[in-house]
């Protein structure tokens, strides 16, 4: 699969550009297709028609029309379709760190505490000022208005200036880009996607690896291969919720098994019981 690098693919879109500030009105066709995606700056998205699909190292969410997203430098799995007949659309606004790091310097900003978790995107909703905000961009798009980098720059502040209303420890942590230890980023990115059904090579491409490099640092840290971990995770997971009353029926396609046979015989494998009979020795 072929990476995408973020602002560079956007070249042929319908946009305009002030230094290293962009703002594209970007369509796509339906693509329920994952896309690797490689962000080389932050990233701020308006979803005008359809709804974008984004996996980060961390986290994921699902961002539909009428909300918006701040995405940061590094890698993600996205995909992103209309659910209409129109075509999928939204407003991408691009900045680099170095605008991020004189934004918080500016503004005297800094987190109260850093948390042991990375930030990984700010969602929110699009507010009556946003809508307006956004009109101003699709018309400056549109009529491809040559902007000076001063008012580009302000632009972007008066954005993040009403973003850090709504959520500015998130906000103010996301520019700081403080990233957490190598071995608490390979547990979160694997315990965040645990049900995302991602292959390897998926998983290593978010964590900015290659297969072979994923591979051995995850064995390292966790001295287990990672799937095997993720197999045996999953199975633990689902015994819980077997305890809990749950049908083995009813899980095992959450589970990632196409069939409950092999659902059956891989529980069977990792615990010495099936699952029917693990239920019966709880009650």
């Amino acid at each position: 699969m072929t990476n995408i690098y973020i602002p560079q693919a956007t070249e042929t879109q319908n946009k305009i550009t002030a230094g290293d500030i962009s703002f594209v009105h970007y369509t796509e066709r339906d693509s329920f297709a994952k896309n690797r995606v490689v962000f080389n700056c932050y990233t701020i998205s308006f979803v005008i028609n359809g709804e974008k699909i984004i996996i980060r190292p961390s986290s994921n969410t699902v961002v539909g029309t009428g909300e918006g997203i701040v995405i940061p430098a590094g890698n993600s799995l996205i995909a992103e379709h209309a659910l209409n007949d129109h075509q999928y659309s939204s407003i991408l606004i691009f900045f680099p760190v170095s605008f991020a790091v004189n934004f918080l310097n500016k503004h005297q900003l800094s987190a109260r505490s850093l948390s042991t978790q990375n930030t990984d995107y700010i969602k929110f909703r699009q507010t009556n000022y946003l809508a307006g905000y956004i009109k101003s961009l699709q018309v400056l798009i549109h009529e491809q208005q040559n902007l000076s980098y001063e008012l580009a720059v302000n632009k972007v502040e008066e954005l993040l200036l009403v973003l850090l209303q709504s959520h500015r420890e998130q906000l103010i942590s996301l520019l700081q880009s403080n990233p957490a230890s190598p071995s608490l980023q390979l547990k979160n990115l694997v315990e965040n996607n645990l049900f995302n059904n991602l292959t390897l090579d998926e998983l290593a491409f978010l964590s900015h690896k290659s297969l072979a490099s994923f591979k051995r640092d995850f064995e390292k840290a966790y001295q287990v291969a990672p799937g095997k971990y993720i197999r045996e995770r999953k199975l633990e997971l689902a015994r819980q919720e077997l305890s809990q009353g749950k049908n083995a029926s009813s899980l095992y396609l959450d589970f990632g098994y196409d069939n409950l046979s092999n659902f059956s015989s891989a529980f069977k494998k990792q615990f010495g019981v099936s699952p029917k009979q693990y239920q019966i020795n709880v009650q």
